[in-house]
């Protein structure tokens, strides 16, 4: 009704009088007038037209009814008229039964099925609560906010409800139909996409629901080769036969993209997103008074003017959505077919800043970036990486009495290189790079992040640097995901760099330079052969590093604490010839070998182990070993202990964001090992891979106050 009722007969205006609620069964004709405002039966007050639009608006507002019939009764003698409402109530619930269930429980459907709305099912409703409406008229341009005049609210005790897990006879708000629409859009949207319900009521008032939780029936891939789908098959490992959820699909997807990178979820239209399916609950009343009622697909269709769009304004819809935007990308349903649609992944390029910071170079922004081209027959994917960084002159530094020398050291930093990885032959990486920048081997010790945030505050940058020139050639299989076996060649000239001065940083500016070890110099060239294990790490997991060094992973490794039990091994052994201390070349080797193991002892505490050993014969200077600093023995001074042979253990247990850590350590020269030394300390984890640690040295030089380190990165 739209406008105040009115009627004409013969040219005689005649407005209905008195009104008159007939077909209620389970409410009475007092109940429905109280609730909507209507004066009492016996009542001789005339009623207005604009009153009677009201009842009626609020009659079928008030989800009580399946119907709501207005028929207009007119005497032969003049008189008001009067307005007969045949009312049929929807259904009466007295007991509802579940069948069909194996996920989910009997009583979380019958908690969908019979909740009331929020102003009925609370008693201590919030009048202010409401519900708003967006409405968007793409032609016009604008937008609009509605807040829908509310409907009258039926009392609880007339509703189906439950109250204590126990069923209230009542009527079924809105009745059956929609109520089972209702219950299947929740289970569709906690996850149950191929769910569907059916459901018998009789007249004694006893509904009996049979829920489909959506089992596969098959799965079809489309968009790839026949021999490509075989192994998307396996790698989604969706079997028929099984519910299937939203969950299963991110995982699924997940697994795809981990095993098989050179495919990418198909971007679907609208109409073809699980997100967009629509069902409705169709109802046959039966010849004994008994109804049936039945899922039944809505077809999808999509609109090609679309002037106005109405939705719903919900934080926690939004929430959700945003939560799950990205769940089911690139599948489709057809009945109870799982359609999973991939395209051929487009090259892709990253980039990234980087920061550096360093003595011997100033501040030296740079960037990095890779270009990757993926061939969709999964034979041959190409990488392309390359790195530069431009060294500033700010803060007046120089290389006192050397100004050819500072100009050397604020040389262009350029890095470049190509790979190649087959994976049918388990070959994860192939290629070479030439270089010429600036470098260091103390990346196991402090990231990148890490070292030029404290060069550039306070001088510290716990790392040595030299120029490094030349080319290197590797190849590295990975014959199983938590294993690696490379072998690298390298050819490089190193030559030494000095700490600038005065200090450019913010803090100690009027210290001393960094003291920055000279190297040996001159050309050397090497063969590297390595070894690494890490348990538990995905088929997607990248290899290879821009900045290759014999003491670092070539697993990408991020993060944190790992919940699961891990173990983390990498073994490398450096053969080569270089200039010697005597004047001529000499061959030189080095093996490292770094075990970290991950033991949780619960949800949010565990032990973190690690033994590092390293060592050799003939070592020029850059390749020698030292203890101390962060994270090579921490609380002692940066490389205070310096050797050819190496050893360090760390052991820290975590309770939750807190951690107890102690450090041991000890390093051999020429003729005797060290004593050995000992840190302690305390850390605050602050998120995956964001710690602050505090540490103690514990010799004859301990001192009441600690070295402390916010720390952004792991090193291993």
């Amino acid at each position: 009704m739209l406008v105040p009722m009115q009627l004409t007969v013969d040219g005689r205006s005649l407005t209905p009088g008195r009104i008159e609620l007939q077909g209620l069964r389970w409410l009475t004709d007092a109940q429905v007038r109280t609730l909507i405002g209507a004066p009492r039966a016996d009542s001789e007050a005339p009623l207005g037209g604009s009153e009677v639009h009201l009842y009626l608006r609020r009659l079928a507002r008030s989800g009580l009814f399946a119907r709501v019939e207005p028929r207009v009764r007119v005497s032969e003698t003049p008189g008001p008229a009067v307005l007969e409402v045949h009312l049929e109530e929807n259904p009466v619930v007295t007991a509802v039964e579940v069948e069909g269930l194996q996920d989910i429980q009997p009583r979380e459907v019958s908690e969908k099925l019979l909740r009331l709305p929020h102003h009925v099912a609370s008693k201590d409703a919030d009048d202010e609560s409401f519900t708003a409406t967006l409405r968007v008229d793409s032609r016009r341009g604008t937008l609009s906010v509605v807040r829908p005049c509310p409907p009258p609210y039926p009392p609880r005790d007339w509703l189906a409800r439950l109250e204590r897990d126990t069923l209230q006879p009542g009527i079924l708000l809105g009745g059956v139909a929609q109520a089972l629409e209702r219950t299947l859009k929740d289970l569709r949207d906690e996850g149950y996409l191929l769910a569907s319900l059916s459901a018998v009521w009789t007249p004694d008032g006893r509904l009996v629901v049979k829920v489909d939780e959506g089992r596969i029936e098959s799965v079809e891939v489309r968009g790839v080769d026949a021999n490509i789908a075989a192994r998307v098959q396996a790698a989604l490992d969706l079997k028929p036969g099984t519910v299937f959820l939203r969950s299963d699909a991110k995982r699924a997807l997940q697994r795809l993209e981990s095993r098989l990178p050179f495919l990418q979820p198909a971007k679907l239209d609208d109409t073809a997103s699980t997100r967009t399916r629509r069902a409705r609950i169709v109802e046959v009343r039966e010849p004994d008074g008994s109804r049936t009622y039945q899922t039944q697909e809505e077809p999808r269709r999509r609109e090609r003017n679309r002037e106005k769009v109405e939705f719903e304004l919900s934080w926690q819809k939004f929430a959700d959505w945003w939560d799950r935007r990205h769940d089911d990308e690139g599948i489709s349903i057809e009945g109870k077919k799982v359609v999973v649609h991939l395209r051929p992944r487009q090259p892709d390029f990253d980039g990234e800043f980087l920061p550096d910071h360093t003595q011997v170079t100033g501040f030296s922004p740079g960037l990095s970036g890779r270009l990757r081209f993926w061939d969709p027959k999964d034979r041959v994917h190409t990488t392309l990486d390359a790195a530069l960084t431009i060294p500033l002159r700010w803060g007046g530094q120089h290389l006192p009495n050397d100004p050819e020398g500072t100009r050397r050291q604020r040389r262009v930093n350029l890095l470049g290189g190509a790979k190649v990885q087959i994976p049918g032959v388990r070959l994860a990486e192939l290629g070479a790079q030439a270089y010429d920048f600036t470098d260091t081997l103390d990346r196991w010790r402090l990231g990148d992040i890490d070292s030029s945030l404290y060069s550039a505050l306070i001088n510290r940058p716990d790392r040595e640097y030299f120029r490094r020139r030349g080319v290197t050639a590797f190849a590295t299989f990975r014959w199983a995901e938590d294993w690696l076996a490379g072998v690298e060649y390298r050819s490089d000239r190193y030559e030494t760099m000095r700490s600038f001065a005065p200090p450019f940083s913010l803090f100690r500016r009027d210290s001393a330079p960094f003291t920055n070890t000279p190297v040996t110099e001159g050309r050397f060239d090497s063969v590297v052969v390595r070894l690494e294990y890490a348990s538990g790490t995905p088929a997607s997991t990248q290899v290879g590093s821009l900045f290759r060094t014999p003491e670092t992973t070539l697993f990408d490794q991020r993060g944190d604490w790992d919940r699961r039990a891990s173990l983390r091994g990498l073994l490398t052994l450096e053969v080569g010839n270089g200039p010697g201390g005597a004047g001529g070349d000499q061959r030189f080797w080095k093996l490292v070998n770094d075990l970290a193991l991950d033991v949780p002892t619960g949800w949010e505490s565990g032990l973190s182990l690690r033994v590092r050993t390293a060592g050799g014969s003939n070592l020029p200077e850059q390749k020698r070993e030292a203890l101390g600093g962060w994270t090579a023995l921490r609380g002692y001074g940066f490389k205070e202990f310096r050797g050819d042979v190496s050893v360090l253990t760390t052991a820290e247990y975590r309770w939750d964001a807190i951690g107890l850590f102690a450090d041991v350590g000890s390093v051999r020269t020429d003729t005797a090992w060290t004593e050995a030394r000992v840190g302690l300390g305390a850390s605050l984890h602050l998120g995956d891979g964001v710690r602050f640690d505090v540490a103690w040295r514990t010799d004859e030089r301990a001192t009441a106050a600690p070295e402390a380190r916010l720390l952004f990165q792991r090193t291993f």
